[in-house]
């Protein structure tokens, strides 16, 4: 059974439809930027901001390549994990990619009361969001599957994916 792998800009639900998919599907659950904090003992945007952007970028490629040896298991990605190509060819080995889409409006919604989590968006403007999104979009635009966020409660998100999920795994043995 091939992983899930859950691909899609920061405050797309990501981790919790993450969470509901993998305990429907009673399978282990894997967060990169869970793992990162495990790891190196502290937040992703701490790290980042002692560290820089290089060390992060080497510490989320240990933990792709750690959680990608996994397999039936759904991983959650950080926003930018699938702009590397190293990270993007081994979450591609084992598993299916599937793209949480979402406007600009959802994503700030949803992330307008996380500064410290997301210090990138902290007063961005959506139009800034927006710019983000679209330069990111080619790399997410390499799923396998897309679901879009924006109009559908958590539950039905996490329902559509073991759908697809299922019907793509089957297609492709």
């Amino acid at each position: 059974m091939k992983n899930i792998i859950l691909i899609g800009f920061m405050g797309v639900g990501k981790t919790t439809i993450g969470r509901r998919v993998s305990a429907a599907l009673n399978i282990e659950f894997y967060d990169t930027d869970e793992y990162i904090k495990k790891c190196e003992k502290m937040p992703v945007h701490e790290l980042l901001k002692k560290k820089g952007a290089k060390y992060f970028e080497g510490a989320q490629r240990f933990a792709v390549s750690t959680l990608t040896q996994n397999e039936g298991c759904l991983i959650s990605t950080g926003g930018d994990a699938v702009m590397d190509e190293f990270n993007l060819s081994r979450l591609r080995e084992n598993g299916i990619l599937v793209w949480l889409k979402a406007s600009s409006e959802t994503i700030f919604k949803n992330t307008r009361n996380s500064a410290v989590k997301r210090p990138v968006l902290y007063h961005a403007t959506l139009e800034e969001i927006a710019d983000m999104i679209k330069e990111r979009e080619p790399y997410y635009e390499k799923a396998d599957i897309m679901i879009d966020v924006d109009h559908c409660e958590i539950d039905e998100a996490a329902k559509e994916i073991i759908r697809r999920y299922q019907s793509f795994d089957i297609k492709n043995d």
